[in-house]
C-alpha cells in the first residue's frame, strides 16, 4: 500500500519537513526511508541483475565461521566496499572468517598447481 499524504495541512507540512530532513541526512535512498543505525547504500554502484532489487542499506551481519566455528561480524562498511567497489554478487553472504578463507584459497591454489 502506498504511503498516503494527509489532507490535514498541519500533518502534511510535518511530513514534508520530516522527509526534507531525512533527505538532507541521506536517509532516503530511491524514495525509501532507511532505518536509523544502518549505512545507506548506493544501488547504482551495485552489480545486480534480474528481477531482484538492489540493497538499499547495509547493517552488520553476525555469523559463525564454517571452518573454525568462531563468531564473526561482517560490518556494514565492509559490505559497502564489497558490493559497491568490488562489485560482489549482492546475493552472497559470509560463511568463512578471513583466516579460514585465506587458508582455503591457498589450499585450492596448491591443489591446482599439483594437478597442472
Amino acid at each position: 500500500m502506498k504511503n498516503q499524504i494527509s489532507k490535514n495541512p498541519v500533518k502534511k507540512a510535518r511530513k514534508e519537513k520530516r522527509i526534507k530532513k531525512l533527505k538532507k541526512e541521506g536517509l532516503i535512498v530511491k524514495g525509501v526511508e532507511i532505518p536509523k543505525g544502518v549505512l545507506p547504500a548506493n544501488p547504482d554502484n551495485q552489480a545486480y541483475s534480474g528481477g531482484y532489487a538492489a540493497k538499499l542499506y547495509y547493517s552488520d551481519i553476525h555469523y559463525t565461521c564454517a571452518g573454525c566455528s568462531k563468531k564473526e561480524v561482517w560490518t556494514a562498511p565492509q559490505q559497502k566496499r564489497y558490493f559497491e567497489t568490488q562489485k560482489g554478487n549482492i546475493y552472497n553472504e559470509p560463511k568463512w572468517c578471513h583466516k579460514c578463507h585465506l587458508k582455503r584459497m591457498r589450499d585450492k591454489e596448491e591443489k591446482s598447481k599439483i594437478n597442472a
